[in-house]
């Protein structure tokens, strides 16, 4: 595991249609444990050691700060900020290198810091983590899903879900997961 700090980049892959529009995105998908994953409002760390039979742990790990406007687009937003932000790329492997998902994280200034903190150790995976440093009331809510290149080649189509990360009443973060095709298949029907 190697964990860097990057310059500022700029992605999009935060805009945000609604819940309603993911409902139904989540619900094109063919594999029930494709659609339980992304609607879930468990550990998505604990649904894919699950599946996986095995410990995932943290991959490569890249942290940047930024201007809300050097932010992926929509993240700002999805957090009601206009102050600097931390972006978190990470990745989730198993005891064999495999990677099951590609993850970002956007998270704002303000909060506990002994959960800020968990958004830039990467020892752990965040939820695991927020839950140790006692994170109460943790809960999701699914802004967005559906297909999305597989950001690693071959770019071939993968699943993902975009949600607010609540701890409480406040959002904690806006998290980007996109899961490998390989292991959550991707597959949907065709919409009515």
């Amino acid at each position: 595991m190697r964990t860097q700090l990057l310059p500022a980049a700029h992605d999009d892959s935060f805009d945000t249609p609604g819940t309603d529009t993911a409902r139904s995105a989540i619900a094109l998908f063919r594999s029930p444990l494709t659609r339980m994953l992304l609607s879930s409002d468990g550990l998505t760390t604990t649904l894919l050691e699950s599946w996986a039979g095995a410990a995932l742990h943290v991959g490569d790990v890249t942290l940047r700060f930024v201007r809300p406007e050097r932010a992926p687009r929509g993240a700002a937003a999805l957090l009601g900020t206009d102050d600097d932000v931390l972006v978190r790329h990470s990745t989730l492997t198993d005891t064999r290198g495999r990677m099951w998902s590609w993850n970002q994280v956007v998270a704002g200034p303000a909060g506990d810091p002994a959960l800020r903190r968990c958004l830039t150790d990467a020892s752990a995976p965040l939820g695991p983590a927020l839950r140790a440093a006692g994170a109460a009331g943790m809960g999701r809510t699914v802004v967005r899903a559906g297909l999305t290149p597989w950001p690693p080649e071959p770019r071939e189509a993968a699943a993902f879900r975009t949600y607010r990360l609540w701890c409480g009443d406040d959002v904690l973060a806006a998290v980007h997961e996109v899961f490998n095709p390989a292991h959550v298949p991707a597959d949907v029907r065709e919409a009515a």
